[in-house]
């Protein structure tokens, strides 16, 4: 008896024979159709397909050779295990059968011990075409994720310099701020130092920014799928590999008004990035002002997000335009592409149910557009739980937990009017968290060594059941599958480093609540 329940369907116009298989497949826990007619079959397996199925040779209409041939041009027809049974025995005859795509025959009449058989080697055939199906899934999942780090690997260089440049004025503005306290002579240093600390800060939001960015595309794979809106996406593309582009072509943005798509929103950037990056190293030796790159959003007639990236670089030949999108085929060096981006793509977009196309013309250009249907997902506003106020008292009692001591440390400065009490250890945190005083706020960083936050809420939440909804979580955007699935089945609130100082006083006033 088989351990799953292989949906089969039984093609025969005798209904005792359909009888006698649907009572010997159902003692193996089949989930079994019988139908009498080849047309009857082809719509029962268009509706829901089947994977194993036992075809009389003779049907009145269409024959039962006619409809292996059928079912085997579909798309998912490759997977199907077909048994055809007939009276026949001639080799001919069998290799009639065989040729018209089926996998195996059974003679009539039937045995139940050859059929017994016979259902054994199916079962087996479809365990392992689901396994090596699986694999391929994951193989595919892998090459697309290595294929996104490969992008942004041949873009280090560019982001290293977009890190250095505000990275060299954050770090000397701060420390001329450092030399200026410890000399505090001369009467104007008070604004020299406000205006040292306004550039050191504008250079690390310039770092965030680009720090976000970059988290968009290296996360690792996986099906989660949302609402995205392209531009977002296609701006962030941008950013990323702006500083190849610059020194390249100059760039044009011409966004429009979207619907917004459902999708996996990193691999939809691994599609807009390798877009770029191909634009970008199309374009010949002349000047930058000369070689122009547009990227264009819009929504068309058919209610579809369109995105199009268009270039005047060296163009594709008419003979190789037909396989940029087949797997290993590449136009550039060596050292520039393995032929994966493209054909990777393609299997994104269709996977997200749209197109992908291109046109160009040797010299002139090419011209790239991805089209997306809008999503029919509803949107949901993000939530989280709005704890109740614990304390009529403007000193809140706060309690941080982060591996990272400068962390805690800095979130003790900024809330100085407030009690606030700092752990490096998961497990001291719980300790103090469990005992008998009250806290108004939890700040607790997400992952962590040895104890994670998501322990630390699961112990505390389990014995002191009324500071659960306390925890303000942390994160430097390291999540793995189980965070995620944690952060969504607890929605509480989430925090990403570096955050402002104005949004954990808010969470604290909040908390807190105003004197009486």
């Amino acid at each position: 008896m088989t351990t799953f329940a292989l949906r089969t369907l039984v093609v025969d116009d005798s209904s005792s024979m359909r009888g006698l298989l649907r009572e010997l497949l159902r003692e193996r826990n089949y989930e079994v159709t019988a139908v009498g007619t080849a047309e009857e079959a082809l719509q029962a397996h268009i509706e829901r397909p089947f994977q194993l199925m036992l075809i009389d040779w003779t049907l009145p209409g269409m024959s039962g050779l006619n409809l292996c041939r059928t079912v085997r041009s579909q798309p998912s027809g490759q997977d199907v295990m077909i048994l055809v049974i007939t009276g026949r025995n001639k080799a001919e005859d069998l290799r009639a059968a065989l040729d018209a795509g089926a996998s195996d025959y059974l003679s009539k009449p039937i045995d139940p011990d050859v059929l017994a058989t016979r259902l054994l080697i199916a079962e087996r055939a479809i365990s392992e075409a689901a396994r090596r199906a699986e694999e391929r899934r994951d193989m595919q999942s892998r090459l697309a994720f290595a294929d996104r780090m490969a992008s942004v690997g041949t873009l280090t260089a560019g982001v290293a310099h977009e890190l250095n440049n505000p990275l060299m004025y954050v770090l000397s503005n701060l420390r001329l701020t450092r030399e200026e306290v410890d000399l505090r002579q001369e009467p104007d240093w008070p604004e020299r130092v406000k205006q040292q600390l306004d550039e050191a800060i504008h250079g690390a939001v310039r770092m965030q920014h680009i720090v976000r960015d970059l988290k968009t595309f290296s996360r690792p794979d996986d099906d989660q799928r949302g609402n995205v809106d392209v531009s977002s996406v296609l701006d962030a593309s941008i950013n990323i590999c702006w500083n190849e582009i610059r020194h390249r072509a100059t760039l044009e943005r011409d966004f429009s008004r979207t619907p917004p798509v459902d999708a996996n929103e990193s691999r939809l950037g691994q599609v807009f990035l390798n877009l770029l990056i191909n634009a970008t190293q199309a374009m010949p030796e002349r000047k930058v002002s000369e070689n122009r790159i547009t990227a264009r959003t819009y929504t068309d007639d058919a209610g579809w997000a369109v995105v199009e990236i268009v270039d005047n670089g060296t163009g594709i030949a008419p003979d190789r335009l037909t396989r940029v999108f087949e797997p290993f085929f590449t136009t550039k060096a060596v050292s520039e592409g393995t032929g994966l981006g493209l054909s990777i793509c393609r299997n994104i977009i269709r996977d997200a149910g749209g197109t992908i196309e291109v046109q160009s013309e040797l010299d002139r250009g090419s011209r790239f557009w991805v089209r997306l249907p809008a999503s029919t997902r509803p949107y949901v506003p993000h939530t989280t739980k709005a704890p109740p106020r614990a304390s009529t008292s403007v000193r809140a009692n706060v309690l941080v937990v982060d591996d990272e001591p400068l962390i805690g440390r800095s979130i003790r400065r900024a809330l100085r009017e407030h009690q606030v009490q700092v752990f490096s250890s998961g497990e001291e945190a719980i300790e103090r968290l469990c005992a008998d005083e009250p806290f108004d706020v939890v700040f607790c960083d997400l992952m962590m060594p040895e104890v994670s936050g998501m322990e630390v809420y699961g112990r505390v939440a389990a014995r002191r059941p009324e500071l659960a909804s306390r925890f303000v979580f942390m994160t430097g955007g390291a999540f793995t599958p189980e965070a995620r699935a944690f952060l969504e089945e607890n929605p509480l609130v989430c925090l990403e480093k570096p955050f402002e100082l104005r949004q954990i006083r808010d969470l604290v006033a909040e908390r807190a609540g105003p004197a009486d």
